[in-house]
């Protein structure tokens, strides 16, 4: 059964590159023909040299970034049956937040610089799906007024975390547990699907909201650079490896670790993370 199951999946894995391909090829894009005849070819190599040379190896790494993370990034985001971790995605991110909050105040004073980091990466995750916390609920309709309050009540709420965040540097023994208490309440209630009550009213007094779109596009921008510097290095270093004497086989491998390691000096390794989730068999 595994193997029938193993050469189903390689099966279905091939035809969004032979759609690819053919679709290619009545566009007249010969550079993303080949590339996905490459793909082809890798599964079932015949006795021609395979169909990519040189410089189409970028376009190759788009084409396959493209054609088979988009299914994969389409079943764990968008679809409609979506599983426990995406509903109670806040909650994950809350609980992280709140467990690297009590690993920073159990630290002596002066030992606390590379906890606080942590903080601030993890609390920045946790506002992010605090954001989002009625989209992963998924009990509101998009046209529905619930989803205005919803929304505008989590802007008041990371306002406040942020208020509270920014405390750290006047009084954090004092801030942290501030801060460590409000996550707490947000993650328990979050859990209870009362994202409209994330936090008590008295607690939201005097705070300025954080604007939603303005955050999502400062992180969406931020990601598009990323993926940008990511193909800007793979296309830099296939123009250099072959001038450097670095063998046919080993390109591939350096070309990929290039714009890796562009991806993840730019944009940090938790963007790039996230990436890599929706990589088959992470």
């Amino acid at each position: 059964m595994a193997f029938f199951a193993m050469w189903l999946g390689m099966k279905l894995f091939k035809v969004p590159f032979v759609l690819l391909r053919d679709t290619a090829a009545s566009f007249k894009m010969s550079a993303v023909e080949r590339a996905a005849a490459h793909v082809l070819w890798v599964f079932r190599p015949g006795g021609s040299d395979a169909p990519l040379q040189g410089q189409d190896f970028p376009i190759l790494l788009v084409a396959m970034a493209v054609t088979v993370l988009t299914p994969f990034w389409w079943l764990l985001e968008r679809r409609p049956a979506r599983g426990a971790a995406y509903r109670h995605r806040a909650t994950i991110r809350i609980q992280e937040a709140l467990r690297t909050c009590a690993d920073a105040y159990s630290q002596a004073p002066g030992l606390r610089s590379s906890h606080l980091r942590e903080v601030d990466r993890a609390l920045r995750e946790a506002q992010d799906a605090i954001l989002h916390a009625h989209r992963y609920a998924g009990s509101i309709r998009r046209r529905s007024i619930r989803r205005a309050a919803a929304r505008n009540h989590a802007a008041l709420v990371v306002g406040a975390l942020q208020a509270e965040l920014l405390q750290i540097d006047v009084e954090p023994d004092a801030a942290l547990p501030r801060l460590g208490a409000k996550l707490a309440v947000i993650g328990e209630r979050c859990a209870e699907g009362r994202i409209g009550a994330l936090l008590p009213d008295d607690a939201l007094v005097g705070i300025t909201p954080v604007s939603a779109a303005r955050t999502a596009l400062r992180e969406s921008l931020h990601v598009a650079f990323v993926i940008l510097t990511a193909m800007a290095a793979a296309v830099g270093a296939s123009a250099m490896l072959p001038h450097a004497g670095v063998s046919d086989d080993m390109r591939p491998w350096l070309i990929m670790g290039s714009a890796v390691l562009a991806a993840i000096v730019v944009g940090g390794w938790h963007r790039v993370g996230r990436i890599l989730e929706l990589v088959p068999g992470k």
